[in-house]
């Protein structure tokens, strides 16, 4: 997926948020307040954080994928994002909860509800197609745009510390990757890195190998912008079984 393909996704679910998508089921719904245990506490390369205690946690400063991105689903995982988009007014909420999951097939729930209304989905499937079931739903544009960026793919096999940095170079010019903190949302710890197309932030997520979602993701629309066009911040996370 090229930045211009994701910008084009991104306008649809922009416009989607807005409660002008059309089609989307359920019931005017207020979306969800925060969860009033989460946490967004950075840890720079050698110092340490709020929530974390021990002279161990204080001086971690990497995460290690080890050469794969962990796509593993767990039974009772659960995360819930707060939405936020310029295009709304308020607050949307996204649910992701794995009602059940083998090697071979995972149930996941969905729940998106936004200012204007709610949308709910539940998908069986094997764990590589279940973004593939929730295509062409509103939950399903939001896990795409969030949670099955091809951008993942530039940690695989890195040590994600502080500090580091890596580019490539493509037809749409330069994409360059920095991790920039260490930072816990909703007792997740994570990675956050950066990426920027031609010099300009155009994504941001915090990822780690514990776990297949992140703690936050946020999309910038055009080279230059200093606020996101959509950002989704873990607000309460249950790791499963």
């Amino acid at each position: 997926m090229q930045p211009n393909a994701v910008r084009v996704l991104l306008a649809a679910v922009m416009v989607l948020l807005a409660g002008c998508g059309g089609g989307v089921g359920g019931d005017a719904t207020t979306a969800t307040e925060p969860a009033t245990d989460a946490t967004d506490v950075t840890t720079t390369a050698g110092g340490g954080s709020a929530d974390q205690s021990g002279d161990a946690a204080a001086e971690r400063s990497a995460v290690t994928f080890n050469g794969t991105w962990d796509q593993r689903y767990r039974t009772g995982q659960y995360y819930r994002y707060d939405i936020e988009s310029p295009s709304i007014d308020g607050t949307a909420t996204y649910e992701w909860e794995v009602v059940s999951a083998t090697d071979d097939e995972v149930t996941v729930r969905t729940k998106l509800v936004t200012p204007n209304a709610t949308s709910e989905q539940t998908v069986t499937a094997p764990p590589d197609e279940v973004y593939g079931e929730l295509a062409g739903s509103p939950s399903g544009s939001v896990a795409t745009l969030g949670f099955d960026s091809p951008y993942y793919s530039g940690v695989d096999g890195e040590t994600l510390s502080v500090g580091d940095s890596w580019e490539s170079s493509g037809p749409n010019g330069t994409v360059s990757f920095e991790v920039e903190a260490l930072s816990t949302y909703a007792g997740l710890e994570c990675a956050e890195f950066v990426v920027r197309t031609n010099g300009s932030v155009f994504w941001e997520s915090c990822v780690t190998p514990e776990s297949p979602l992140p703690g936050y993701v946020a999309f910038y629309e055009e080279e230059g912008d200093e606020t996101p066009a959509f950002e989704m911040e873990l607000v309460e996370y249950r790791s499963g079984n």
